[in-house]
């Protein structure tokens, strides 16, 4: 994976990565409003878990000692960066 290739010997502390997600409601082309969702985490070294896709087996979740790959379909929605902004967003239009 060209990842881990890219990070081969850089260390924990400066492997932090972050999942972002932005949305934007628009009305006749125009943008009505603009919501964002992120998730922290970091790169492990090697993959773990065979959940999810992309970089899931490789996107640690510091709070769960877990990689988005290793968790549950239920935990990764509350988490996931697409979840938050479309939540975020949502409530935006309820107003």
């Amino acid at each position: 994976m060209v990842l881990l290739q890219t990070l081969a010997g850089v260390p924990a502390d400066k492997r932090t990565a972050r999942y972002r997600c932005v949305l934007v409601a628009a009305r006749d082309g125009l943008p009505v409003h603009t919501a964002e969702g992120t998730v922290e985490g970091m790169i492990l070294e090697a993959p773990r878990g065979t959940g999810g896709f992309g970089y899931d087996p490789l996107f640690y979740l510091l709070e769960l000692d877990r990689t988005m790959a290793e968790i549950d379909l239920e935990t990764k929605l509350s988490l996931s960066h697409r979840g938050r902004a479309f939540r975020a967003l949502l409530s935006m239009l309820r107003v």
